[in-house]
């Protein structure tokens, strides 16, 4: 790997020796290595101003007070059903992209800009997707989710900050975006 040398302002390298010090991180050259993978997974070049763009995507930012505010009053079903139509702008920025998210080797490069998005922490396998420290109630997801990725899941009840959901093997959900051409 070449090396590359360059001036740091003096508070940024504090910051850095701080997070090193407190065991945040092991060495400056981690920190640095790991700030600029973001940087480039999240394509901050493209920001400007107050303005954020995550993955191509206009974002804002909001807590997830909030948000619970704005979703407050709302039953499960308006939960379900506000997700539902959420889950058509990931299948909007996918097309952009040249990825068909109702094919399973698609799930894993959506779940990403999910967490990218600053959802949760995705995890998905042959059964079930598992949504650590979810940002939106589990109605909203569950919808979003099987908007997106054309499929039914079935929601786990669960005690902790998570969400699991496991796949239906009954139907998989048909959306517009996934019917052959002339259908």
């Amino acid at each position: 790997m070449p090396v590359t040398t360059f001036d740091i302002p003096p508070d940024l390298l504090n910051f850095i020796d701080d997070l090193v010090r407190t065991g945040a991180a092991r060495s400056r050259r981690e920190i640095v290595v790991r700030a600029l993978e973001i940087f480039v997974r999240l394509r901050a070049h493209r920001w400007d101003g107050p303005l954020i763009f995550i993955n191509g995507v206009r974002g804002g930012l909001m807590s997830r007070g909030s948000v619970a505010e704005l979703l407050s009053g709302l039953s499960d079903n308006e939960l379900y059903a506000a997700g539902r139509r959420m889950g058509k702008t990931l299948k909007d920025l996918s097309i952009q992209r040249g990825l068909d998210l109702s094919r399973p080797e698609s799930h894993t490069v959506a779940l990403q800009m999910l967490e990218d998005f600053g959802w949760g922490r995705f995890t998905i396998d042959e059964k079930r997707i598992t949504v650590t420290a979810p940002f939106l109630p589990a109605a909203v997801t569950q919808g979003y989710l099987e908007t997106a990725l054309s499929m039914t899941l079935n929601r786990v009840s669960t005690s902790e900050d998570i969400n699991v959901f496991e796949r239906s093997a009954l139907k998989e959900v048909r959306s517009e975006y996934s019917k052959p051409a002339g259908a």
